[in-house]
């Protein structure tokens, strides 16, 4: 399953800016790792492991992360970094380390909202089909859209989600 799972290792993505340049003030790298726990003396550290050098079967937690790095002497502003959640995958959770980020989710990849999401879901009651909204279990989400209002010059953020292989 390691190179069927090769697809993971890199995590799609979409980063924009306010202002075009060239060259890009904006270095980006990108990393999927295997998490795990371990113990030594009594306390549980957690290990992040480059997922293409071991096994990545179902029922792996994966972190895949975007790192940004602004490169520039200038802050950079309204920076929209979105991962797309793989389809091999669960998801389970998100984190950015940047500073007033904001993070949103979609079940469609193309409209995005904060948590909890809520759908339309037709239900029988009585006898007759009514509408109701429900929330989106984070388990639907398809998609995780970081809005990062400053990118300070000179600085780096890390965005992740955090994933279960199928």
């Amino acid at each position: 399953m390691k190179h069927a799972a090769s697809a993971l290792l890199a995590p799609a993505l979409l980063l924009s800016w306010a202002a075009a340049q060239t060259p890009s003030p904006l270095k980006l790298t990108s990393s999927t790792s295997v998490v795990t726990q371990t113990t030594q003396n009594g306390k549980t550290t957690e290990v992040l492991t480059d997922a293409s050098k071991v096994a990545v079967v179902p029922g792996v937690l994966l972190d895949m992360a975007h790192t940004m790095q602004n490169v520039s002497a200038t802050d950079l502003r309204g920076l929209k970094l979105d991962m797309k959640v793989d389809p091999a995958t669960t998801f389970r959770s998100a984190a950015c380390t940047v500073a007033g980020v904001v993070t949103l989710y979609s079940i469609d990849g193309k409209t995005f909202g904060a948590a909890p999401l809520k759908k339309t879901v037709t239900v029988t009651e009585n006898g007759q089909q009514v509408q109701r909204q429900v929330e989106v279990k984070p388990s639907e989400y398809t998609n995780v859209r970081w809005q990062v209002p400053v990118l300070k010059a000179s600085s780096q953020g890390r965005c992740a989600i955090r994933a279960v292989v199928k």
